[in-house]
Formats: C-alpha cells, structure tokens, sequence
C-alpha cells in the first residue's frame, strides 16, 4: 500500500507514498550478469491474473465524442514523484497513459499489466533475492518505437541516480523520489532480450509489485540527466520538445491549465488485461476531457447539465440527491483510503500520552460514520463502528485487526486522563494545566470540503464534552497541506523532533491517507526520516518496519505490519505512539450518467488507478 494523502498522489511514494526513503546504493546495470537460484520461487497471493475472453467488437453501437469528466483539481506539475507536485489528480491522468509493470484492481489486488506472466521470485539460499519479467509481445509507445526492458532500467537509473555526497556522506539524489526503498536493494539489472530481464536485490522487498508501476519512454529523454528528466517529465514534453508518447490507452493532446486537460485515443494500444476490464482493444472514446471546476456544487451541476459524464471525487453529502436520481449511477464502493485525525506529537499538551488517551476517549467514531458517511453511501457500506487500523481496511479480511479499541468513546474517561495528567476543569468546562494553559487545540484540513468541516464540527463537540477545547484552523483547498502538516519547516520540526524548524504551526490534522494492495506503503509515514508530519521518531519502529518489508511469507508479513500499526494507534509499544485516530475506510464519490453512457469502467481509488484507469471500457450512449 503506497499510501499519501489524497491530495499527494505518491505516498508520499513521496512523502515516503505518500508522501516516501531509503539508504541507497547505486544499481549494477551489467547486462551480462547471472544468478544461480539454489531455492523455491516465492509466490504472491494478492496477484490477480486472467483476462476476460470477450468479443473484438466491444465499441460496436457506441457514439464517437470525449468523456467528460469534471473535477475540483488538475495538475500542477505532470511529475507526481516530485514532493512540490503531490497531488491524486495527476497520477489518476498517468494512469490512462502510462502502463506499468503491474496495475491494480479496485479490490486491492495486483495483476500483471505490461507484463506476460506473473513475474518469478526466487530467493537465494544467502537471502539475495533473483526477479525475473517476461514483457507481453509487440508492445510499443503510441510513437511506434518498441517498449522494452531498456525503458524500465533507465527508470531505475534516474530514481537511483546521485550526485555530489552531502557534507555526512549521504548521497544526494537528483531525481525527487522521497522512497528509494526497493530501489536501494537492486544489485544487477540484467536485459536478457526484448521482451525478458531480472533484476538482482540484495534482500526480499515485499513491495516489489510497486516499483515499476508506471514506466516512463527512455528514447523521449535520450541525452539528459536525472535532473533534466524531472523538469521535462513536468511539463509533460521529452528531449525534443514533444509530447511524451503513451504505452497506456490515452496519449496527452492540450493541458490547459487552469481550464482542462485534453487526451485523445492511442490508436496503437495494446489492450488491457485488467480482469476488471471487458473490453480487450483500444478505447471506445474518442479522448477525454477534464475540465476543472471550483467545488462539489459545480460537479453536481455540471453532470447535471451533461458538462460532465463522470465524477471521482471525495465524499460530500451533497451527492444525496444524485443518490436519489435514476439517470445517475453511484459505482462506489470502499477502497484502501482512510480519514483520520493525526496528532502533532510536538505539541505541549500533546507530547504527554495521558492527554492523547483522553483525545482519543472523546473521539465517537461510530457517530461520524453514522451521521456523515452513511448519509452518502447508505447504511452497510462502511463499518459502524469506523475504523481501528492503518495499515489495513475492514474488507482486508483476515488480516484487518481492532486496534486501539481500549479507546472507545468515553468522556468521563477522557476527563480522568486529563486530570491524571494535572489538569482542572475551569469555570467554563474546559481543562487548564498550570504549565500548559488552556487545552485548546486546533485542527484543520481542506477547507470548502463540506463533508470534512461537518465532521470537524461534530468531533469538535465530542470533545467539548470532555473538556477539551477545538478550535478549527482550515485553510482553503489544496493549500491546506503546504500551509500546515506539510509546510517545510513543519516537516523540519517533525524529522528533527523539534530541534529544527517550527513545531507549532499545526496541532491536529484531518485528511485521507490513500493506499492500495500493498499495506507496506503506510510504513514511511511514521519512519523516522519519513514523510509523515507527526513528529514520531521511533528506532525499534523503524528496525521492525525493515523486518517487515523483508519478510517472505505473507501472513507473517501482514502480521508485522499489525504489530507496525499499534506503534501509531496505540501506547502498547512506548509512550510515543496512539498519535493516529483513524476514522473511517472511505470510498471516493464516482458517479456517471446512465444516459449520456452505455457503458461505464470500474474506478479504482488507489495510487496506481483513478477513474480513467479502465478508460476503454466507457461508451458514450450512441
């Protein structure tokens, strides 16, 4: 699971997905290099395989036109690596031009996307780890130049390429790729032809599936450094000034910004193997248009009026009335992201474990869900009681476990923490500490989220019954992050423990963390030198999280990752954790027009997917 949030598209794959890091050692790229296997091949059961037998004439009866799909983001940068320029919208638009090694589906499973077969793994009896691809025949870039295994490596030579060591020795990369983790480990890249290669790792990484799932045209950037990739892949252009080709189902024809983004058909696609897919050739559309727009109202209206076919976006409880119109089709269902409200361990009330015990005594989860959620998804969609886990949702059965739930809501219990913790109740019913002061805390999130300021509005009286004051600090949109929890000298404070930058530009966050089949990815947002905002710095947590993601076997595997999650959602393993109240699983809002399409895709709310990620499946109604 990359997991980052929703307004990041890379966990920070870039936070460390999500926002995303790793000692890293350059790669070997010998391409004559070999590996004796002197163990068993190591199978991955979160692999979905298959593709469905159906009829070359899919598209028949379907009109010719774009699909017209509003949203409330775009673009600022097309490299969503890049720590400035985290933002969901633009991996959802990769997503229907670049293919990668590997997709996922919307029930969080991998299935092999460029590739032939299932990748083999095998590891070596000293723990090296061998992974060997065979590519689909006769696949090429929409510009018919042939895709090959060379195109991946360059990949791997630009994440990994360094330049000058800092003043500690550390490499200083010139790629911005916050996570290296599994990139650091490969040894060897050996091409073997054009269609098959293996890479060497010196350990297991159980997120292998993720590394290459999107995988950028080598002959577009010919000649340039790391560096100049990054800028080029930003406006979306290669060595020559082109438009980079696709490998995916869309090629990019206009970013208008502040407008629309407009993609055309790829002609030349080599079809989809999604087992979520039906049809098995190029897109039945024409293109697509994004078009941006200011807020809900203006999606809701815009469908509406047949500006737009389709919306993705978050929850708001203004799609109750789409819910309740025949001609629009709710396709939602949960996925891998998570609302939570997450603690700035840096705080002065917030530092001491008895006072997060009593936030996390006020929080009723089962209120939020039932009050706010359920009146956008109906009743059953989502678990009543919200959500105790980080690393994996209620429907990951059987590895989703409770967490926390010591913790249920209980306000006479929050206000015998605070009072353990030297504070009193003053004339008001707020508690006072004689040290602290007033326990008054602030949370924000992306202001104009309707949904979102509700829930705020709901917690911040749920507290109030405890004696704990909210205060609410949103700041408009997307500026939200950079302005708060993720502003630079937030983040200094929290990667240094508050010996450097500003610890107290934020107190309490509220926003999605989104993930996806591999529950790995959530594990840099609490590493040490990760790319969480919340100050926890942790080396028994970072020395297991290293465990985890080389464990072989799944369910220990999954099972450290559980052990991982009570660092953060309980005070089980030190008296720094329990700084993440998870809320609720959430599905993102996807709604289409029955009339405007006879035939809809599946939407996939995970790093590597979006709405257009089965693109080809939409038919426009003839």
């Amino acid at each position: 699971m990359k997991l980052r949030p929703s307004r990041w598209r890379f966990a920070v794959a870039w936070l460390a997905l999500a926002l995303v890091a790793g000692a890293c050692a350059e790669a070997d790229t010998d391409s004559t290099a070999t590996t004796e296997a002197t163990s068993t091949p190591v199978g991955e059961s979160t692999t979905t395989t298959g593709q469905p037998s159906e009829p070359a004439n899919y598209c028949d009866g379907a009109a010719e036109g774009n699909l017209l799909w509003a949203h409330e983001q775009e673009p600022s940068s097309w490299q969503f690596y890049d720590p400035e320029h985290q933002l969901s919208i633009t991996s959802w638009l990769v997503q229907a031009m670049w293919d990668g090694l590997y997709g996922d589906t919307s029930d969080l499973n991998f299935y092999p996307e460029l590739l032939a077969e299932e990748a083999v793994v095998t590891v070596n009896d000293d723990g090296t780890v061998l992974i060997s691809f065979k590519l689909r025949d006769g696949l090429t870039w929409s510009d018919g130049v042939p895709f090959t295994p060379a195109d991946v490596q360059f990949y791997q030579d630009i994440i990994m390429a360094a330049g000058e060591p800092d003043d500690e020795g550390n490499p200083t990369f010139l790629f911005p790729y916050a996570d290296r983790t599994g990139y650091d480990l490969v040894t060897v890249f050996n091409i073997i032809s054009d269609t098959e290669f293996e890479i060497e790792m010196s350990a297991f990484y159980s997120g292998w599936q993720t590394m290459y799932q999107v995988v950028p045209p080598a002959h577009s950037f010919e000649g340039m450094d790391a560096a100049a990739v990054n800028t080029a892949w930003g406006n979306w252009v290669g060595a020559d000034g082109e438009t980079l080709p696709s490998t995916g189902p869309m090629v990019l024809e206009a970013w208008n910004q502040g407008v629309s983004v407009e993609m055309v058909r790829n002609d030349s696609y080599h079809g989809s193997v999604s087992p979520e897919v039906v049809n098995p050739g190029v897109a039945c559309v024409s293109g697509m248009t994004m078009t941006k727009v200011a807020d809900t109202d203006t999606q809701i209206n815009a469908l509406r009026a047949g500006e737009a076919q389709i919306i993705f976006t978050q929850p708001q409880l203004q799609f109750e009335e789409l819910s309740e119109d025949a001609r629009f089709v709710s396709a939602v269902k949960p996925g891998p992201t998570y609302e939570h409200w997450g603690l700035n361990l840096l705080n002065a009330h917030l530092s001491d474990p008895l006072v997060r015990e009593a936030v996390a005594f006020s929080l009723d989860k089962t209120e939020v869900v039932g009050a706010l959620y359920a009146r956008v998804f109906g009743e059953g969609v989502l678990d009543p009681e919200g959500l105790w886990n980080t690393f994996f949702m209620p429907n990951q059965a059987p590895w989703y476990e409770q967490h926390g739930t010591e913790y249920a809501h209980d306000s006479e219990a929050a206000k015998a923490k605070l009072e353990e913790a030297g504070y009193t109740a003053g004339a008001d019913g707020i508690y006072e500490h004689p040290e602290r002061g007033r326990l008054t805390l602030r949370v924000g999130t992306t202001g104009g989220n309707n949904l979102r300021e509700l829930q705020q509005q709901l917690i911040q009286a749920q507290f109030a019954a405890s004696g704990i004051e909210i205060v609410i600090d949103n700041v408009p949109g997307s500026a939200y992050f950079n302005e708060r929890p993720f502003a630079a000298a937030a983040m200094e404070a929290a990667l240094s423990g508050g010996a450097e930058g500003d610890p107290t530009i934020w107190d309490i966050t509220q926003f999605a963390w989104v993930g996806g089949p591999w529950p790995g990815g959530q594990v840099g947002a609490y590493r040490s030198d990760g790319f969480g905002p919340y100050g926890f710095i942790n080396s028994e947590y970072d020395t297991l999280a290293d465990e985890c993601d080389t464990t072989i076997d799944e369910a220990e595997r999954n099972a450290c990752y559980n052990e991982l999650d009570k660092f953060a959602t309980t005070l089980e393993k030190g008296d720094d954790g329990l700084f993440m109240l998870p809320l609720t699983q959430k599905p993102d809002t996807y709604f289409y027009d029955s009339e405007a399409l006879s035939g809809a895709a599946v939407g996939v709310d995970t790093n590597n997917g979006g709405p257009i990620a089965n693109i080809v499946d939409f038919k426009l109604a003839g």
